[in-house]
Parts: C-alpha cells; structure tokens; sequence
C-alpha cells in the first residue's frame, strides 16, 4: 500500500519523510546537517582557581575541586602562588578575568591582597568566591561569597584534647603557619584560648614554621638541642605536627613521650597516629569545601543568591577513630 509522504529541504537538501520512522531519519539528517555547517556547542563553563600549590591538605582541596567541577561538566583553569606572594596572585585573577573565565576561586595567599582582588572582581562583574582562607567583614556587595572553616574551633579541638591527655598539667610548645595566614593566626588563639582553661599548663616556646615539614622539623630540633622540656606540641597543620614527630625520633625520643597534635587529618598523619608518632589532629574536610566553593560559583554565575559566609566543620580524630573513620 502506497502512502504519501511529506517533503522538506533542509540547507539546500531536499528531505522526504513518511511514518515515524522516516519523521526520526529526517531528524537525524537535520543534525548532521547543521554539524556540518560549522555550528559548535556553547562553549563550555568556566572557572578560575587560584591557590596555594597543592601539597598535602592543598593537593586534596585542589583534587576535590578539580573532580567536583568535573562533575559538573564545568572547565577548570588553575595557577598557584606561594605564600605571600599577593602580588602575584593579582596578576593571576587579572589574567583570568581577560581571559573572560565565568568565575573566580581564590584561596588568599596574602591578606594585603584581598581588597584589590576583590575589587577587580567587582569591577569586572564576576562572581569571586574564596575557599579555605579569606577576608572576614560583614557584608560584601557583588557576587562574593566565602567557603571558610571556623580555625579558631580547630585550635580549640586540638588543644583541648592535648590538655586532657595531659591531665591538665605541662609544658606546651606551639609550631604556627605562616603569619600572614588567617588560619595560622586563629588555630593558635584556640590553642592559647583552652590554655587558659587548664592553669597548670604552661606555653614555653612559639615559632612559625609556615605549615611546612622540613620548618617545623628544624624548629623542634632546635628547641631539643636546647634542652627545652616539651610536654606537648600543638601545631597548626599536620605538615608541621609530623616535621615535629621527625625530631622528636631523630633526639632518640620515644614516641608519645611528647604529645603532638596537628590539623588536617591527611593521609600521613593518621598513619602516624596508627604508629602512636601522632597524638591528635582535626580532621578538615576538603571535600566539602572544594564542593561548595564550585556550587556557590555556579550558584553566583546564574545570579542566584548563595550564603555569603559558607562555613565547613571541623571534627576532632581520636587515635580510636583513626583507623576505622578516617583512614584511606
């Protein structure tokens, strides 16, 4: 049985359909048609990331937001700068914002360089959301938002637990990051905070070590050498706290002998507490943060509204939790 069909031209290509079979062939030339004319997706999201280079906790934040954005079918471009290097991190956010990427996401290296950060952002109309670090103020105009862990909780965490399991009396000894961090500055009032709270405990030395291994070891190493007695160590990161452990073994010193805490909770470090190196160290999330720092940007792109402070939690590991919550 003969049935009439319909005809269409498409670009120049004359179509004819009949039936739902030939209705989809019809569809499938149009799209082949039009691909082949030149016509391209919408080019895809993107984001710019600058931060500190990944190493340790840095290595996991900038995985989790390289994988969450993935996620997201979002592109993203990343430069990294030292610590204190501001100037060097404007010059990157200037870059992205000519390179026209969508949004920015900014772990500060330098607080000095916050202000102008954020106004290039504003200037530019683009959506600026810093992670793990950044400006504290009331309120900021534009699409600007923050994902930030409470670190005066950290210290408090960490210390409290020192304290306790030094029964409230000894002599404490603080590795703090870099000076210009917000991070550094608040863990380390924590510690001193809970200090105050257990009268028996003393503070007898305090040296910057700027989050890294190889620093605090020196530091430590230099503080034994001296003949100082150690009680416990309260670092501000897990990278200082097992530079600490590293001294404490090469001075012959048993482990758990001198309590250290660290922050973190990276892979390294809770092995070292499996291994008693390790007294404590507070588990932060990258995760979390790398994943809400990439949906408030999309969230801002779109111009929806977003928590201007997102804040991500902190959670103290326990030698007992270590292995079976927290170990990779």
């Amino acid at each position: 049985m003969n049935r009439s069909g319909t005809a269409r031209t498409i670009m120049g290509i004359r179509v004819t359909h009949s039936g739902a079979c030939d209705r989809a062939r019809w569809w499938l030339v149009a799209l082949l048609v039009a691909l082949a004319s030149g016509l391209e997706p919408a080019a895809a999201t993107t984001l710019g990331v600058t931060m500190i280079p990944p190493v340790a906790f840095t290595q996991l934040l900038h995985d989790r937001i390289a994988e969450h954005a993935k996620s997201r079918s979002v592109a993203v471009q990343f430069a990294f700068s030292p610590e204190g290097a501001g100037e060097q991190q404007i010059a990157q956010v200037r870059s992205f914002i000519a390179a026209k990427v969508d949004a920015l996401l900014v772990m500060p290296v330098d607080a000095m360089a916050n202000a102008t950060i954020t106004r290039l952002a504003q200037e530019a109309d683009i959506p600026l959301v810093y992670f793990n670090n950044g400006p504290r103020e009331d309120w900021f105009s534009g699409r600007v938002a923050f994902v930030l862990p409470n670190d005066l909780v950290a210290g408090r965490l960490q210390m409290r637990k020192l304290g306790q399991m030094l029964n409230g009396s000894g002599s404490v000894a603080i590795l703090a990051g870099h000076p210009t961090h917000s991070g550094s500055v608040l863990r380390t009032q924590g510690v001193k905070a809970v200090m105050r709270e257990f009268p028996n405990l003393r503070l007898v030395a305090e040296s910057a070590a700027d989050w890294d291994r190889a620093k605090a070891r020196a530091v430590v190493a230099g503080w034994l050498a001296q003949g100082l007695s150690i009680n416990a160590i309260a670092a501000n990161n897990d990278e200082m706290a097992l530079g600490a452990a590293e001294a404490v073994e090469a001075a012959g010193i048993p482990a758990g002998r001198i309590l250290i805490g660290g922050v973190d909770a990276i892979p390294d470090a809770i092995a070292a507490m499996q291994k008693k190196r390790l007294a404590v160290t507070v588990h932060q999330d990258a995760a979390i943060q790398g994943g809400k720092a990439v949906d408030d940007a999309l969230a801002l792109i779109r111009s929806e509204p977003v928590q201007q402070y997102d804040w991500a939690p902190f959670e103290l590991v326990t030698e007992r939790m270590s292995t079976a919550h927290f170990a990779q």
